[in-house]
């Protein structure tokens, strides 16, 4: 009988077949091999599907499953998490993918290590479509410091976050009713059981899309962003003053 895999990757995908090989790439480059890689198509319309399947035949770890309609990215996310088999679930969104070759050898290897730490993420590097740097998000290290800013900033990265499936488990998955934060209500939702750690190392490139957003996509982020933080001002420190920035976003944004 074969044993599951210490580690499921979950991709989800809508209409990324431009994307998806370099995500899928990067998590083969991997030295760690103990993965399967699940690929959620959430019905994308595109060449997709005809890329993703390519890949199974390339190897046996890749699982491909399509959404028979667009359930969108929080029922996406539950679908994969809820597929997986690993002790470890590893998060990466298809327009995104891994710089470090080594990512889920460090991340596994500092779960193992420590039972208590629930879900762990990673600094990153913001992309333009050209391969140009924007910028690096550096993140807090240690439990302390990361829930000391977790209302003011998201100090995860969901394309570079390993969780415990457990955990997972433990905080009520993705709420399905949030299309926006969702990754960010889930991370809070963990933190109330377990504790958070980061690695220091850029180990992510997240692909900032050209033209930026509109107006009415700003304030629905700063709407939702606004209500996940009221959801667990009790639970964090910095509440009052997470309110405030928010406030200050949306006159920002007017």
């Amino acid at each position: 009988m074969n044993m599951p895999p210490k580690i499921s990757v979950v991709i989800i995908t809508y209409n990324r077949a431009d994307l998806l090989p370099r995500a899928i790439e990067s998590v083969l480059a991997q030295s760690y091999r103990d993965f399967e890689l699940l690929i959620i198509d959430d019905a994308s319309l595109d060449g997709t599907e005809a890329i993703a399947r390519a890949w199974l035949a390339k190897d046996d770890r890749i699982k491909y499953f399509k959404n028979e309609l667009n359930l969108d990215i929080s029922k996406s996310r539950n679908r994969g998490a809820a597929l997986a088999g690993g002790e470890y679930i590893a998060m990466l969104d298809s327009d995104d993918y891994w710089l470090d070759k080594d990512k889920l050898k460090k991340q596994a290897e500092f779960l193992d290590k420590n039972s208590e730490v629930g879900l762990i993420g990673t600094a990153i590097r913001c992309e333009d479509e050209h391969g140009q740097t924007l910028k690096e998000d550096i993140y807090a290290l240690n439990d302390e410091d990361i829930r000391a800013r977790m209302l003011w900033k998201n100090q995860i990265a969901q394309s570079g976050v390993m969780f415990r499936k457990s955990a997972f488990v433990s905080a009520g998955a993705y709420d399905e009713s949030l299309r926006i934060g969702e990754d960010y209500d889930l991370w809070l939702k963990i933190g109330r059981q377990w504790r958070f750690a980061n690695l220091p190392e850029v180990m992510v490139s997240y692909l900032v899309h050209s033209g930026g957003r509109s107006k009415e996509k700003v304030f629905k982020t700063i709407k939702a962003t606004d209500r996940i933080i009221r959801r667990h001002k009790k639970n964090y420190p910095g509440y009052f003053k997470a309110r405030i920035k928010s406030g200050l976003r949306f006159l920002r944004a007017l």
